[in-house]
Formats: C-alpha cells, sequence, structure tokens
C-alpha cells in the first residue's frame, strides 16, 4: 500500500474515483481560467489568485536533460513485478551524455556564420576528402556520432565520412546549460573545445567531446580507399541529389568537393530562434544565443567583459530556466543580476501543470533570477555600455548582456535544396517509420519528422532521441538485418540546480489534462523573499494550498508570496483517457516504468499506476 500519499491534483473532468476520499485529497485546476476550484473532505472552496508584484529593478513606464544519479534500490518489487506481467518486460534505457552542435570564434559577435569562417576547416582542401564513400553522415552531432557508432559495429570495415560546419569534435550539448557553468576560466578553456571538460554533479570529470581526435582515421584514409570513420570539419553539404547518390560540400573561403556514396543520413540538427526586435543588439554582440560550445565561449568572455551589472535571459522554456539558474549561481556573491522575460504566466508554463510551474517560479527567485512574466521584448536600443529592452508591458529594462533562449528551428536548407519533402506545421524531414526519406537516404535527430505509432507524426529535439534515432538509421543503413521501424519513446531530463530535478517521455504539454500524484511529505507551504521585475502578476493559479496531507484553499504563487513547494512526485498527461506523457518530479530510476506505462497507455485507475513510481521513497 502507498503510505503518506495526499497531494492530488487534477485538470480534467474524465479522470475520477469515486472512493477517492479513502487515501487521498483531490484538487481540481482550471489550466485557462482564473478559478481555481479544491475539493476537500470537508467541502468546496474557491480562490482567485494572483502573482504578485513584488520588487521592481530599473522599470520605466514613461513612453517609451540528467543529473547522473546514483541509482538506489527501491522497495516496490512487487508493484514492479506486476506492471511488468501485464505490460510485458522491462525497457530499460539509461541516459547517459549528452548532445552538441553550432558555431565557433569566443568574441563578442552574434553573427555565426562569420565566426564559423574565422576558423578553418580540417581538412583545408578537398583533395583530401575521398571522391566515394560507402556512409555520408550529414551533420556533426549527436545523431550522427550514434550512426556511426552504429555502422562501424555492424561493419568493421565500413568507410564513414561525418561531415559537420563546426570544426570541434562531436561533443555534447546538455552540460552547456548546466554543469559547464561551474567551471573556472571558462571563456578561455571553451575556445578549446576538444579539450574542454567539465565536473558532472555526481562529482566525476568527463569530456565534453565523445571521443578524441585519435578516434578518428584521417580522411586521407577513406580517399586511399581504407577503412574507419573520418571527420570533414568546418565543411557544409549544401545540395543531394538522391538519384544521383551525390552531395556537394562546400568549405570557408571558397572550397568545396563533390562525392558520391553509397548512403546517406541527414541529421543537421537545429538553430536558435531569434528575436527580431534584439537583431541590432545582436549585431553589435550584446545579445547571444546558446546552441553550441563555440555560444558558451562566446557569453562565458562577455561575462568578463568590465561593467557587466544585468543579464537578461529571453524565454521561459527549459534553455531558458536551466542557463538562468547556472548564470545566476555563476555571478553569485559579485553584485551582478540575472534577469529572466518570458511571455507566459509562469516559468516553464507550456510544459509543466500551473502549480508545478509556480513551484519552479519559487526556486527560481530562491537561486537568484529576477522574473519578468507575462512580457516580451517588443523593441530594443543600444544604450552606453549595453541594451535597453522596451517590454510588451510597457516597461523597460536596461542589461549589458541578453541571451536568447526563445526556441530552435530544424536546419532544412539542406533538405530543401534537396528536394526532400518537408512537414508544413512541425518542420523536418518527412521520414518513414524506418527513418528513411527516399531510397538509401536517411534522417534521424532533430531534423527529422517521423511517425509514431502511438503518438502521431512528431518531431522531437531531445538528446535521447538523437542518440537512439541516430543509432536505428545506422543499423538501417548497415542493412546487416531487416529494417526496424522507430518505436523509441524519447526521454529528456532537466536540472534547476541541485535540489530539483525532473524527468519526463512522451509528449509534455499543459495544454493537455494532467493528473499529478506526490508524497504528503513531499508537499509543503513556504515564503521566500523572491525578486521579480513585473508590473502585473496576472496569470492562472498556482497549485493548492494547505498542509501537507490535507488539502486546503490555494495560496498565491511567484514571486513573493507563499508558495506550496513540490519535492517529489508523478505526474501523467492525458488526451482522449490514454496516458501520452510521464513527468518525473525529483524521482529518478524509474523511467523504465514510465515507458511500459506510456505503451499500455490506458489504465482505469491512475492512481494505482501510480504507486509503481513509489514517490513516497526519497531518492
Amino acid at each position: 500500500m502507498l503510505r503518506a500519499l495526499a497531494s492530488i491534483y487534477i485538470e480534467s473532468h474524465g479522470i475520477s474515483r469515486r472512493d477517492v476520499f479513502k487515501v487521498f485529497r483531490v484538487c481540481a485546476h482550471s489550466s485557462s481560467a482564473g478559478e481555481q476550484t479544491v475539493l476537500s473532505s470537508t467541502g468546496v472552496q474557491k480562490s482567485n489568485t494572483r502573482d504578485p508584484s513584488h520588487v521592481t529593478v530599473s522599470t520605466d513606464t514613461g513612453g517609451g536533460g540528467p543529473r547522473d544519479r546514483p541509482k538506489r534500490p527501491w522497495s516496490a518489487l512487487a508493484a514492479l513485478a506486476a506492471i511488468t506481467a501485464s505490460l510485458g518486460g522491462v525497457y530499460f534505457y539509461r541516459k547517459t551524455n549528452g548532445e552538441v552542435d553550432d558555431k565557433k570564434d569566443s568574441k563578442l559577435s552574434s553573427d555565426q556564420k562569420e565566426a564559423d569562417a574565422v576558423e578553418p576547416a580540417i581538412p583545408a582542401s578537398g583533395d583530401s576528402l575521398p571522391a566515394h564513400v560507402q556512409y555520408l553522415l550529414v551533420g556533426g552531432g549527436t545523431a550522427s556520432f550514434a550512426a556511426m557508432r552504429a555502422i562501424r559495429s555492424a561493419r568493421p570495415d565500413a568507410q564513414v565520412l561525418i561531415v559537420g560546419a563546426e570544426s570541434a569534435l562531436p561533443y555534447m550539448r546538455p552540460p552547456l546549460s548546466k554543469e559547464l557553468w561551474r567551471e573556472p576560466d571558462l571563456a578561455a578553456r571553451a575556445a578549446r573545445p576538444d579539450a574542454l571538460t567539465f565536473r558532472q554533479w555526481n562529482g566525476r570529470r568527463r569530456s565534453v567531446t565523445y571521443e578524441p581526435s585519435a578516434f578518428y582515421a584521417p580522411p586521407e584514409r577513406l580517399r586511399d580507399g581504407g577503412a574507419g570513420a573520418a571527420l570533414a570539419r568546418g565543411w557544409r553539404a549544401t545540395r543531394l541529389d538522391p538519384a544521383r547518390h551525390a552531395a556537394e560540400l562546400v568549405a570557408p573561403g571558397g572550397a568545396s568537393h563533390s562525392l558520391t556514396y553509397d548512403k546517406c543520413l541527414v541529421a543537421t540538427g537545429a538553430r536558435p530562434r531569434r528575436v527580431v526586435a534584439l537583431r541590432a543588439a545582436a549585431a553589435a554582440g550584446r545579445s547571444l544565443a546558446l546552441r553550441g560550445v563555440r555560444d558558451a565561449a562566446r557569453l562565458a568572455a562577455a561575462l568578463e567583459q568590465p561593467g557587466l551589472r544585468t543579464v537578461a535571459v529571453v524565454g521561459g522554456g527549459f534553455l531558458a530556466c536551466e542557463l538562468a539558474v547556472a548564470l545566476a549561481d555563476r555571478l553569485r556573491g559579485d553584485g551582478r543580476t540575472v534577469v529572466q522575460v518570458f511571455r507566459e504566466g509562469a516559468p516553464l508554463a507550456a510544459v509543466l501543470p500551473r502549480y508545478l510551474a509556480d513551484d519552479v517560479a519559487v526556486r527560481l527567485a530562491e537561486a537568484g533570477v529576477a522574473l519578468v512574466p507575462d512580457a516580451e521584448v517588443a523593441d530594443a536600443e543600444l544604450a552606453e555600455g549595453g541594451v535597453r529592452l522596451e517590454l510588451s508591458t510597457g516597461a523597460r529594462l536596461d542589461a549589458q548582456l541578453v541571451v536568447e533562449c526563445v526556441g530552435s528551428e530544424p536546419e532544412v536548407e539542406l533538405a530543401r535544396a534537396s528536394g526532400l519533402e518537408l512537414h508544413p506545421e512541425l518542420g523536418g524531414v518527412l521520414v518513414n517509420a524506418e527513418l528513411q526519406a527516399r531510397s538509401d537516404l536517411f534522417a534521424a535527430g532533430d531534423v527529422a519528422c517521423f511517425y509514431d505509432e502511438a503518438l502521431g507524426r512528431r518531431r522531437v529535439e531531445h538528446h535521447d532521441h538523437a542518440v537512439v534515432s541516430g543509432r536505428l538509421a545506422g543499423e538501417n543503413m548497415a542493412a546487416l538485418a531487416p529494417p526496424k521501424h522507430y518505436q523509441h519513446q524519447s526521454m529528456f531530463w532537466s536540472d534547476l540546480g541541485p535540489r530539483l530535478g525532473y524527468e519526463a517521455i512522451g509528449i509534455i504539454d499543459s495544454r493537455l489534462p494532467t493528473f499529478g500524484v506526490f508524497s504528503a511529505d513531499a508537499v509543503s507551504d513556504g515564503v521566500t523573499e523572491a525578486r521579480a521585475l513585473s508590473a502585473s502578476g496576472a496569470g492562472d493559479e498556482a497549485g493548492a494550498g494547505g498542509e501537507a496531507g490535507a488539502a486546503g484553499a490555494g495560496g498565491e504563487a511567484g514571486a513573493g508570496g507563499a508558495a506550496r513547494r513540490y519535492e517529489r512526485g508523478v505526474v501523467f498527461y492525458v488526451r482522449e483517457r490514454r496516458v501520452v506523457g510521464v513527468l518525473l518530479w525529483n524521482l529518478f530510476n524509474r523511467m523504465h516504468v514510465a515507458r511500459q506505462v506510456l505503451s499500455k497507455g490506458q489504465f482505469e485507475d491512475l492512481f494505482e499506476v501510480a504507486k509503481l513510481f513509489s514517490p513516497q521513497e526519497e531518492d
């Protein structure tokens, strides 16, 4: 029996249980209205709450992933055995590293194509590249690296050429917004990404790159007919001819090369979206984006500039929240401020149910991040030593540095130039269940738009998806066995400082009804002296207030108010009575159970399903 499970949050009329009050308290939230309804054993209460405006800084209305957690045994073995029997088998995928991809040059410049051109390609001339290669992998990120490993594992004598626009070796991306910012002398060290290391949350030090340069064969070996995996670093594929199995490559400085291939993978990844209003600031090097290790080097160098007092992080998603916490921790004690500006009512409100988004807001504020919700950058102008942001609320914010974290878009220029079919809404290259776009032409990672038998057509930008889709594409390209369908449900993880981490799988969208179960001893009320930069905190209500184990009226959420703290729990995202997403909040080593839940999909009683995750057991 699940002990001390008392806090249940439901955002759907379609999920119910008659004997709910035998063990649980229930709170029902509206994700769109301004009214919160709390059901408890003592009756029904209603309350309206607003994010309070607390502290105003430099405003003027005049005109103007996963932490590598130690594995701990958990006691619900009988429950695990039961779900294993009913759902059939356990599939366990454990996250390990992370992905990466992008640009160069440690100077303050937002024109990343020009920054790429600063560093010469390796090799510098097409004369060193083969005229024909068995396997051509376009893109130097995680998906290509995973495909290469799969091909070489199946065919050790294969010729594999990875063509990547970056001059760095293939490397992982998740540390760029998390652990990397704990490293001293980051600006100088990140300028040499092939030698860059970082300390993981578990204390172990590791390299950002997947393999050292000695792991790869020189391109001349492939040119001369030898086997191996070689890199064309700093080269771009500009066009593929699927009928002729041919590719055109270019390098900075005008070098070009043509080659043919037996099979090809398109894994060009994604690039950051940029804020139109910040173009002038970007051109002046005062507004940066973070996608690759060279971007991290530029940002680290910018943080060392004299006179830096305020860093504005624009965006309310995963990257923005992770980076805001990491930068606040790095700048802590220096008298410098990190301000996060986002259009939602709370950070991560697009993916989390509102009560958890409000919890995140409090945690960010406690970490030293000043929050500006319900605001977008409407205009910006260069000011002496920085940028003056004109917000949609009419307020102004002065910052010496801006970091744009407003999402990404797939790199489809190569696919478009090559006549490949693109998805009009989701973006990316359309592929079948075997990740094939054309005969002998595959796509994987961020740029692939694939069909998910359980959840429909999707395009996913997670490291786990890049690893598994790249690996499957490589296996299908190697063709030692009949081609396999892509059936993997990718997961992602995120860390917001040392006390909050979460993992999720499937469709995590706050517009869906959600059903959350949290251990009573891990839900508490608290008051924080949070800093905010908001003239108004209007938004949806936070999670239900009241003591752990007893439901009560909702308390004010967000910066500066009493807010409910959620330490351990599981949230189910439901679409048409089917579980399509699972979020594990400060729960780890349970993703194999989440995969089985997602695989089955429909359940009569999600209360019972929640017991399988043992949210009462602290990691």
